[in-house]
């Protein structure tokens, strides 16, 4: 049980830093090159986190595809707990 919850916990850490991270960076790059070129609008920020959504899913693919491996390898493991006997 104690896993599983450690588990949860650390899958949702991975998925909100890697879902984050490119979200923010690509989007204030794309901000950035909009006021640099000026280009009259917000286009390139929007091109930024339509790439960063791009990016964001197939890191999140890989993530979980390593996570259910993962966790079918705790939930396959003998359980060690020695709990009430009766």
């Amino acid at each position: 049980m104690k896993k599983n919850l450690l588990f949860a916990f650390g899958f949702i850490g991975q998925i909100g830093f890697s879902t984050a991270l490119p979200l923010v960076f690509l989007g204030l790059f794309g901000r950035y090159l909009d006021r640099k070129w000026h280009t009259g609008g917000s286009y390139l920020f929007l091109a930024g986190l339509a790439i960063a959504t791009v990016l964001v899913f197939f890191i999140v693919k890989n993530i979980a595809k390593r996570a259910m491996k993962e966790f079918e390898e705790i939930n396959t493991q003998p359980n060690n707990e020695s709990g009430p006997k009766n």
